[in-house]
C-alpha cells in the first residue's frame, strides 16, 4: 500500500528538497527521492501517479518526468497501465554497492590526504561540529562529508562516479541509521577519517575508509539478514 506523500509542495515551502526558485519538474523529483531515501516511501510501496500530483499539488507532466528520472536511478519501477512501484531493497545489489564502494572510496580518501588543502580540512572539521537532527539532516551531512572529500581528491570524475554511488546506496545507509548505536560509530568513523586527512596520511585514511564501509555493511546485513 502506498504511504502518504510528506504533505503538499507550495510555493512558500523552504525545507530541504523544496525550493520557490526550483522548477516544478525539479521539485516534484526532489520531493519524491527525499521521501524515498529516507524510507517515508518505502520499498514495495504502490504510487498512483494521479494521487502524487495531488498530494504534492503538481501536474501530471513534472510528477511524470520526476518518476521517469528516478526509474533511471533504479528507485522506482514503472508498470505501463498498472502504476508505479518503489523498488524493494536487494542484497545482491547491496552487495553489489559494497565491493563498488571499497574499491573506489579508499583511494579516494588517499588521494584526498596527498592534495587536501587546510580550506578543506576546515569545512570537514565545521560539518563534522555539526549536529543533525532528524534522518533528512543526517543523510545531508553525511553526503556533504563524502562530498567534500572526494573534491578535495582533485579529480572530478572520481568525485562525479562516487556522487551517483553515493545516490544508489542512501536507502541502504537510511535503514542502517535506524539503528541508534550505529549513529554513534559513523561519527567515531568520520573523526577518524578526517584526523587522517588532516595528516596528510594517504595509507591512513584508506585504511579509515574501508573501516567505515566495512562497519556499514555490518551493520545492514545485521538488520536484512
Amino acid at each position: 500500500m502506498r504511504r502518504p506523500v510528506s504533505g503538499a509542495v507550495t510555493v512558500a515551502e523552504t525545507r530541504a528538497g523544496s525550493c520557490p526558485t526550483l522548477s516544478q519538474n525539479e521539485r516534484a523529483y526532489r520531493r519524491l527521492k527525499d521521501d524515498i531515501v529516507a524510507l517515508r516511501l518505502r520499498p514495495g510501496d504502490a504510487l498512483n501517479e494521479a494521487g502524487l500530483c495531488a498530494e504534492l499539488g503538481l501536474g501530471r507532466t513534472p510528477v511524470n518526468q520526476a518518476l521517469h528520472r528516478l526509474m533511471h536511478e533504479g528507485l522506482v519501477r514503472i508498470l505501463p497501465r498498472k502504476g508505479v512501484l518503489v523498488l524493494p531493497l536487494s542484497m545482491d545489489e547491496f552487495a553489489h554497492l559494497i565491493e563498488v564502494r571499497r574499491l573506489t572510496e579508499p583511494p579516494c580518501a588517499a588521494l584526498a590526504a596527498a592534495r587536501i588543502e587546510p580550506e578543506a580540512v576546515a569545512r570537514l572539521e565545521a560539518l563534522l561540529a555539526e549536529q543533525p537532527d532528524g534522518l533528512d539532516a543526517i543523510l545531508e551531512s553525511d553526503r556533504r562529508f563524502h562530498a567534500l572529500i572526494a573534491e578535495a581528491s582533485g579529480n572530478r570524475v572520481l568525485a562525479e562516479v562516487l556522487a551517483g554511488l553515493h545516490g544508489r546506496s542512501v536507502r541502504f545507509w537510511a535503514l542502517s541509521l535506524a539503528t541508534g548505536h550505529h549513529l554513534a560509530e559513523v561519527a567515531e568513523e568520520h573523526a577518524v577519517i578526517l584526523e587522517a586527512l588532516r595528516r596528510r596520511d594517504p595509507e591512513a585514511a584508506a585504511a579509515a575508509m574501508t573501516a567505515h564501509i566495512d562497519s556499514f555493511a555490518r551493520t545492514l546485513a545485521s538488520r536484512l539478514g
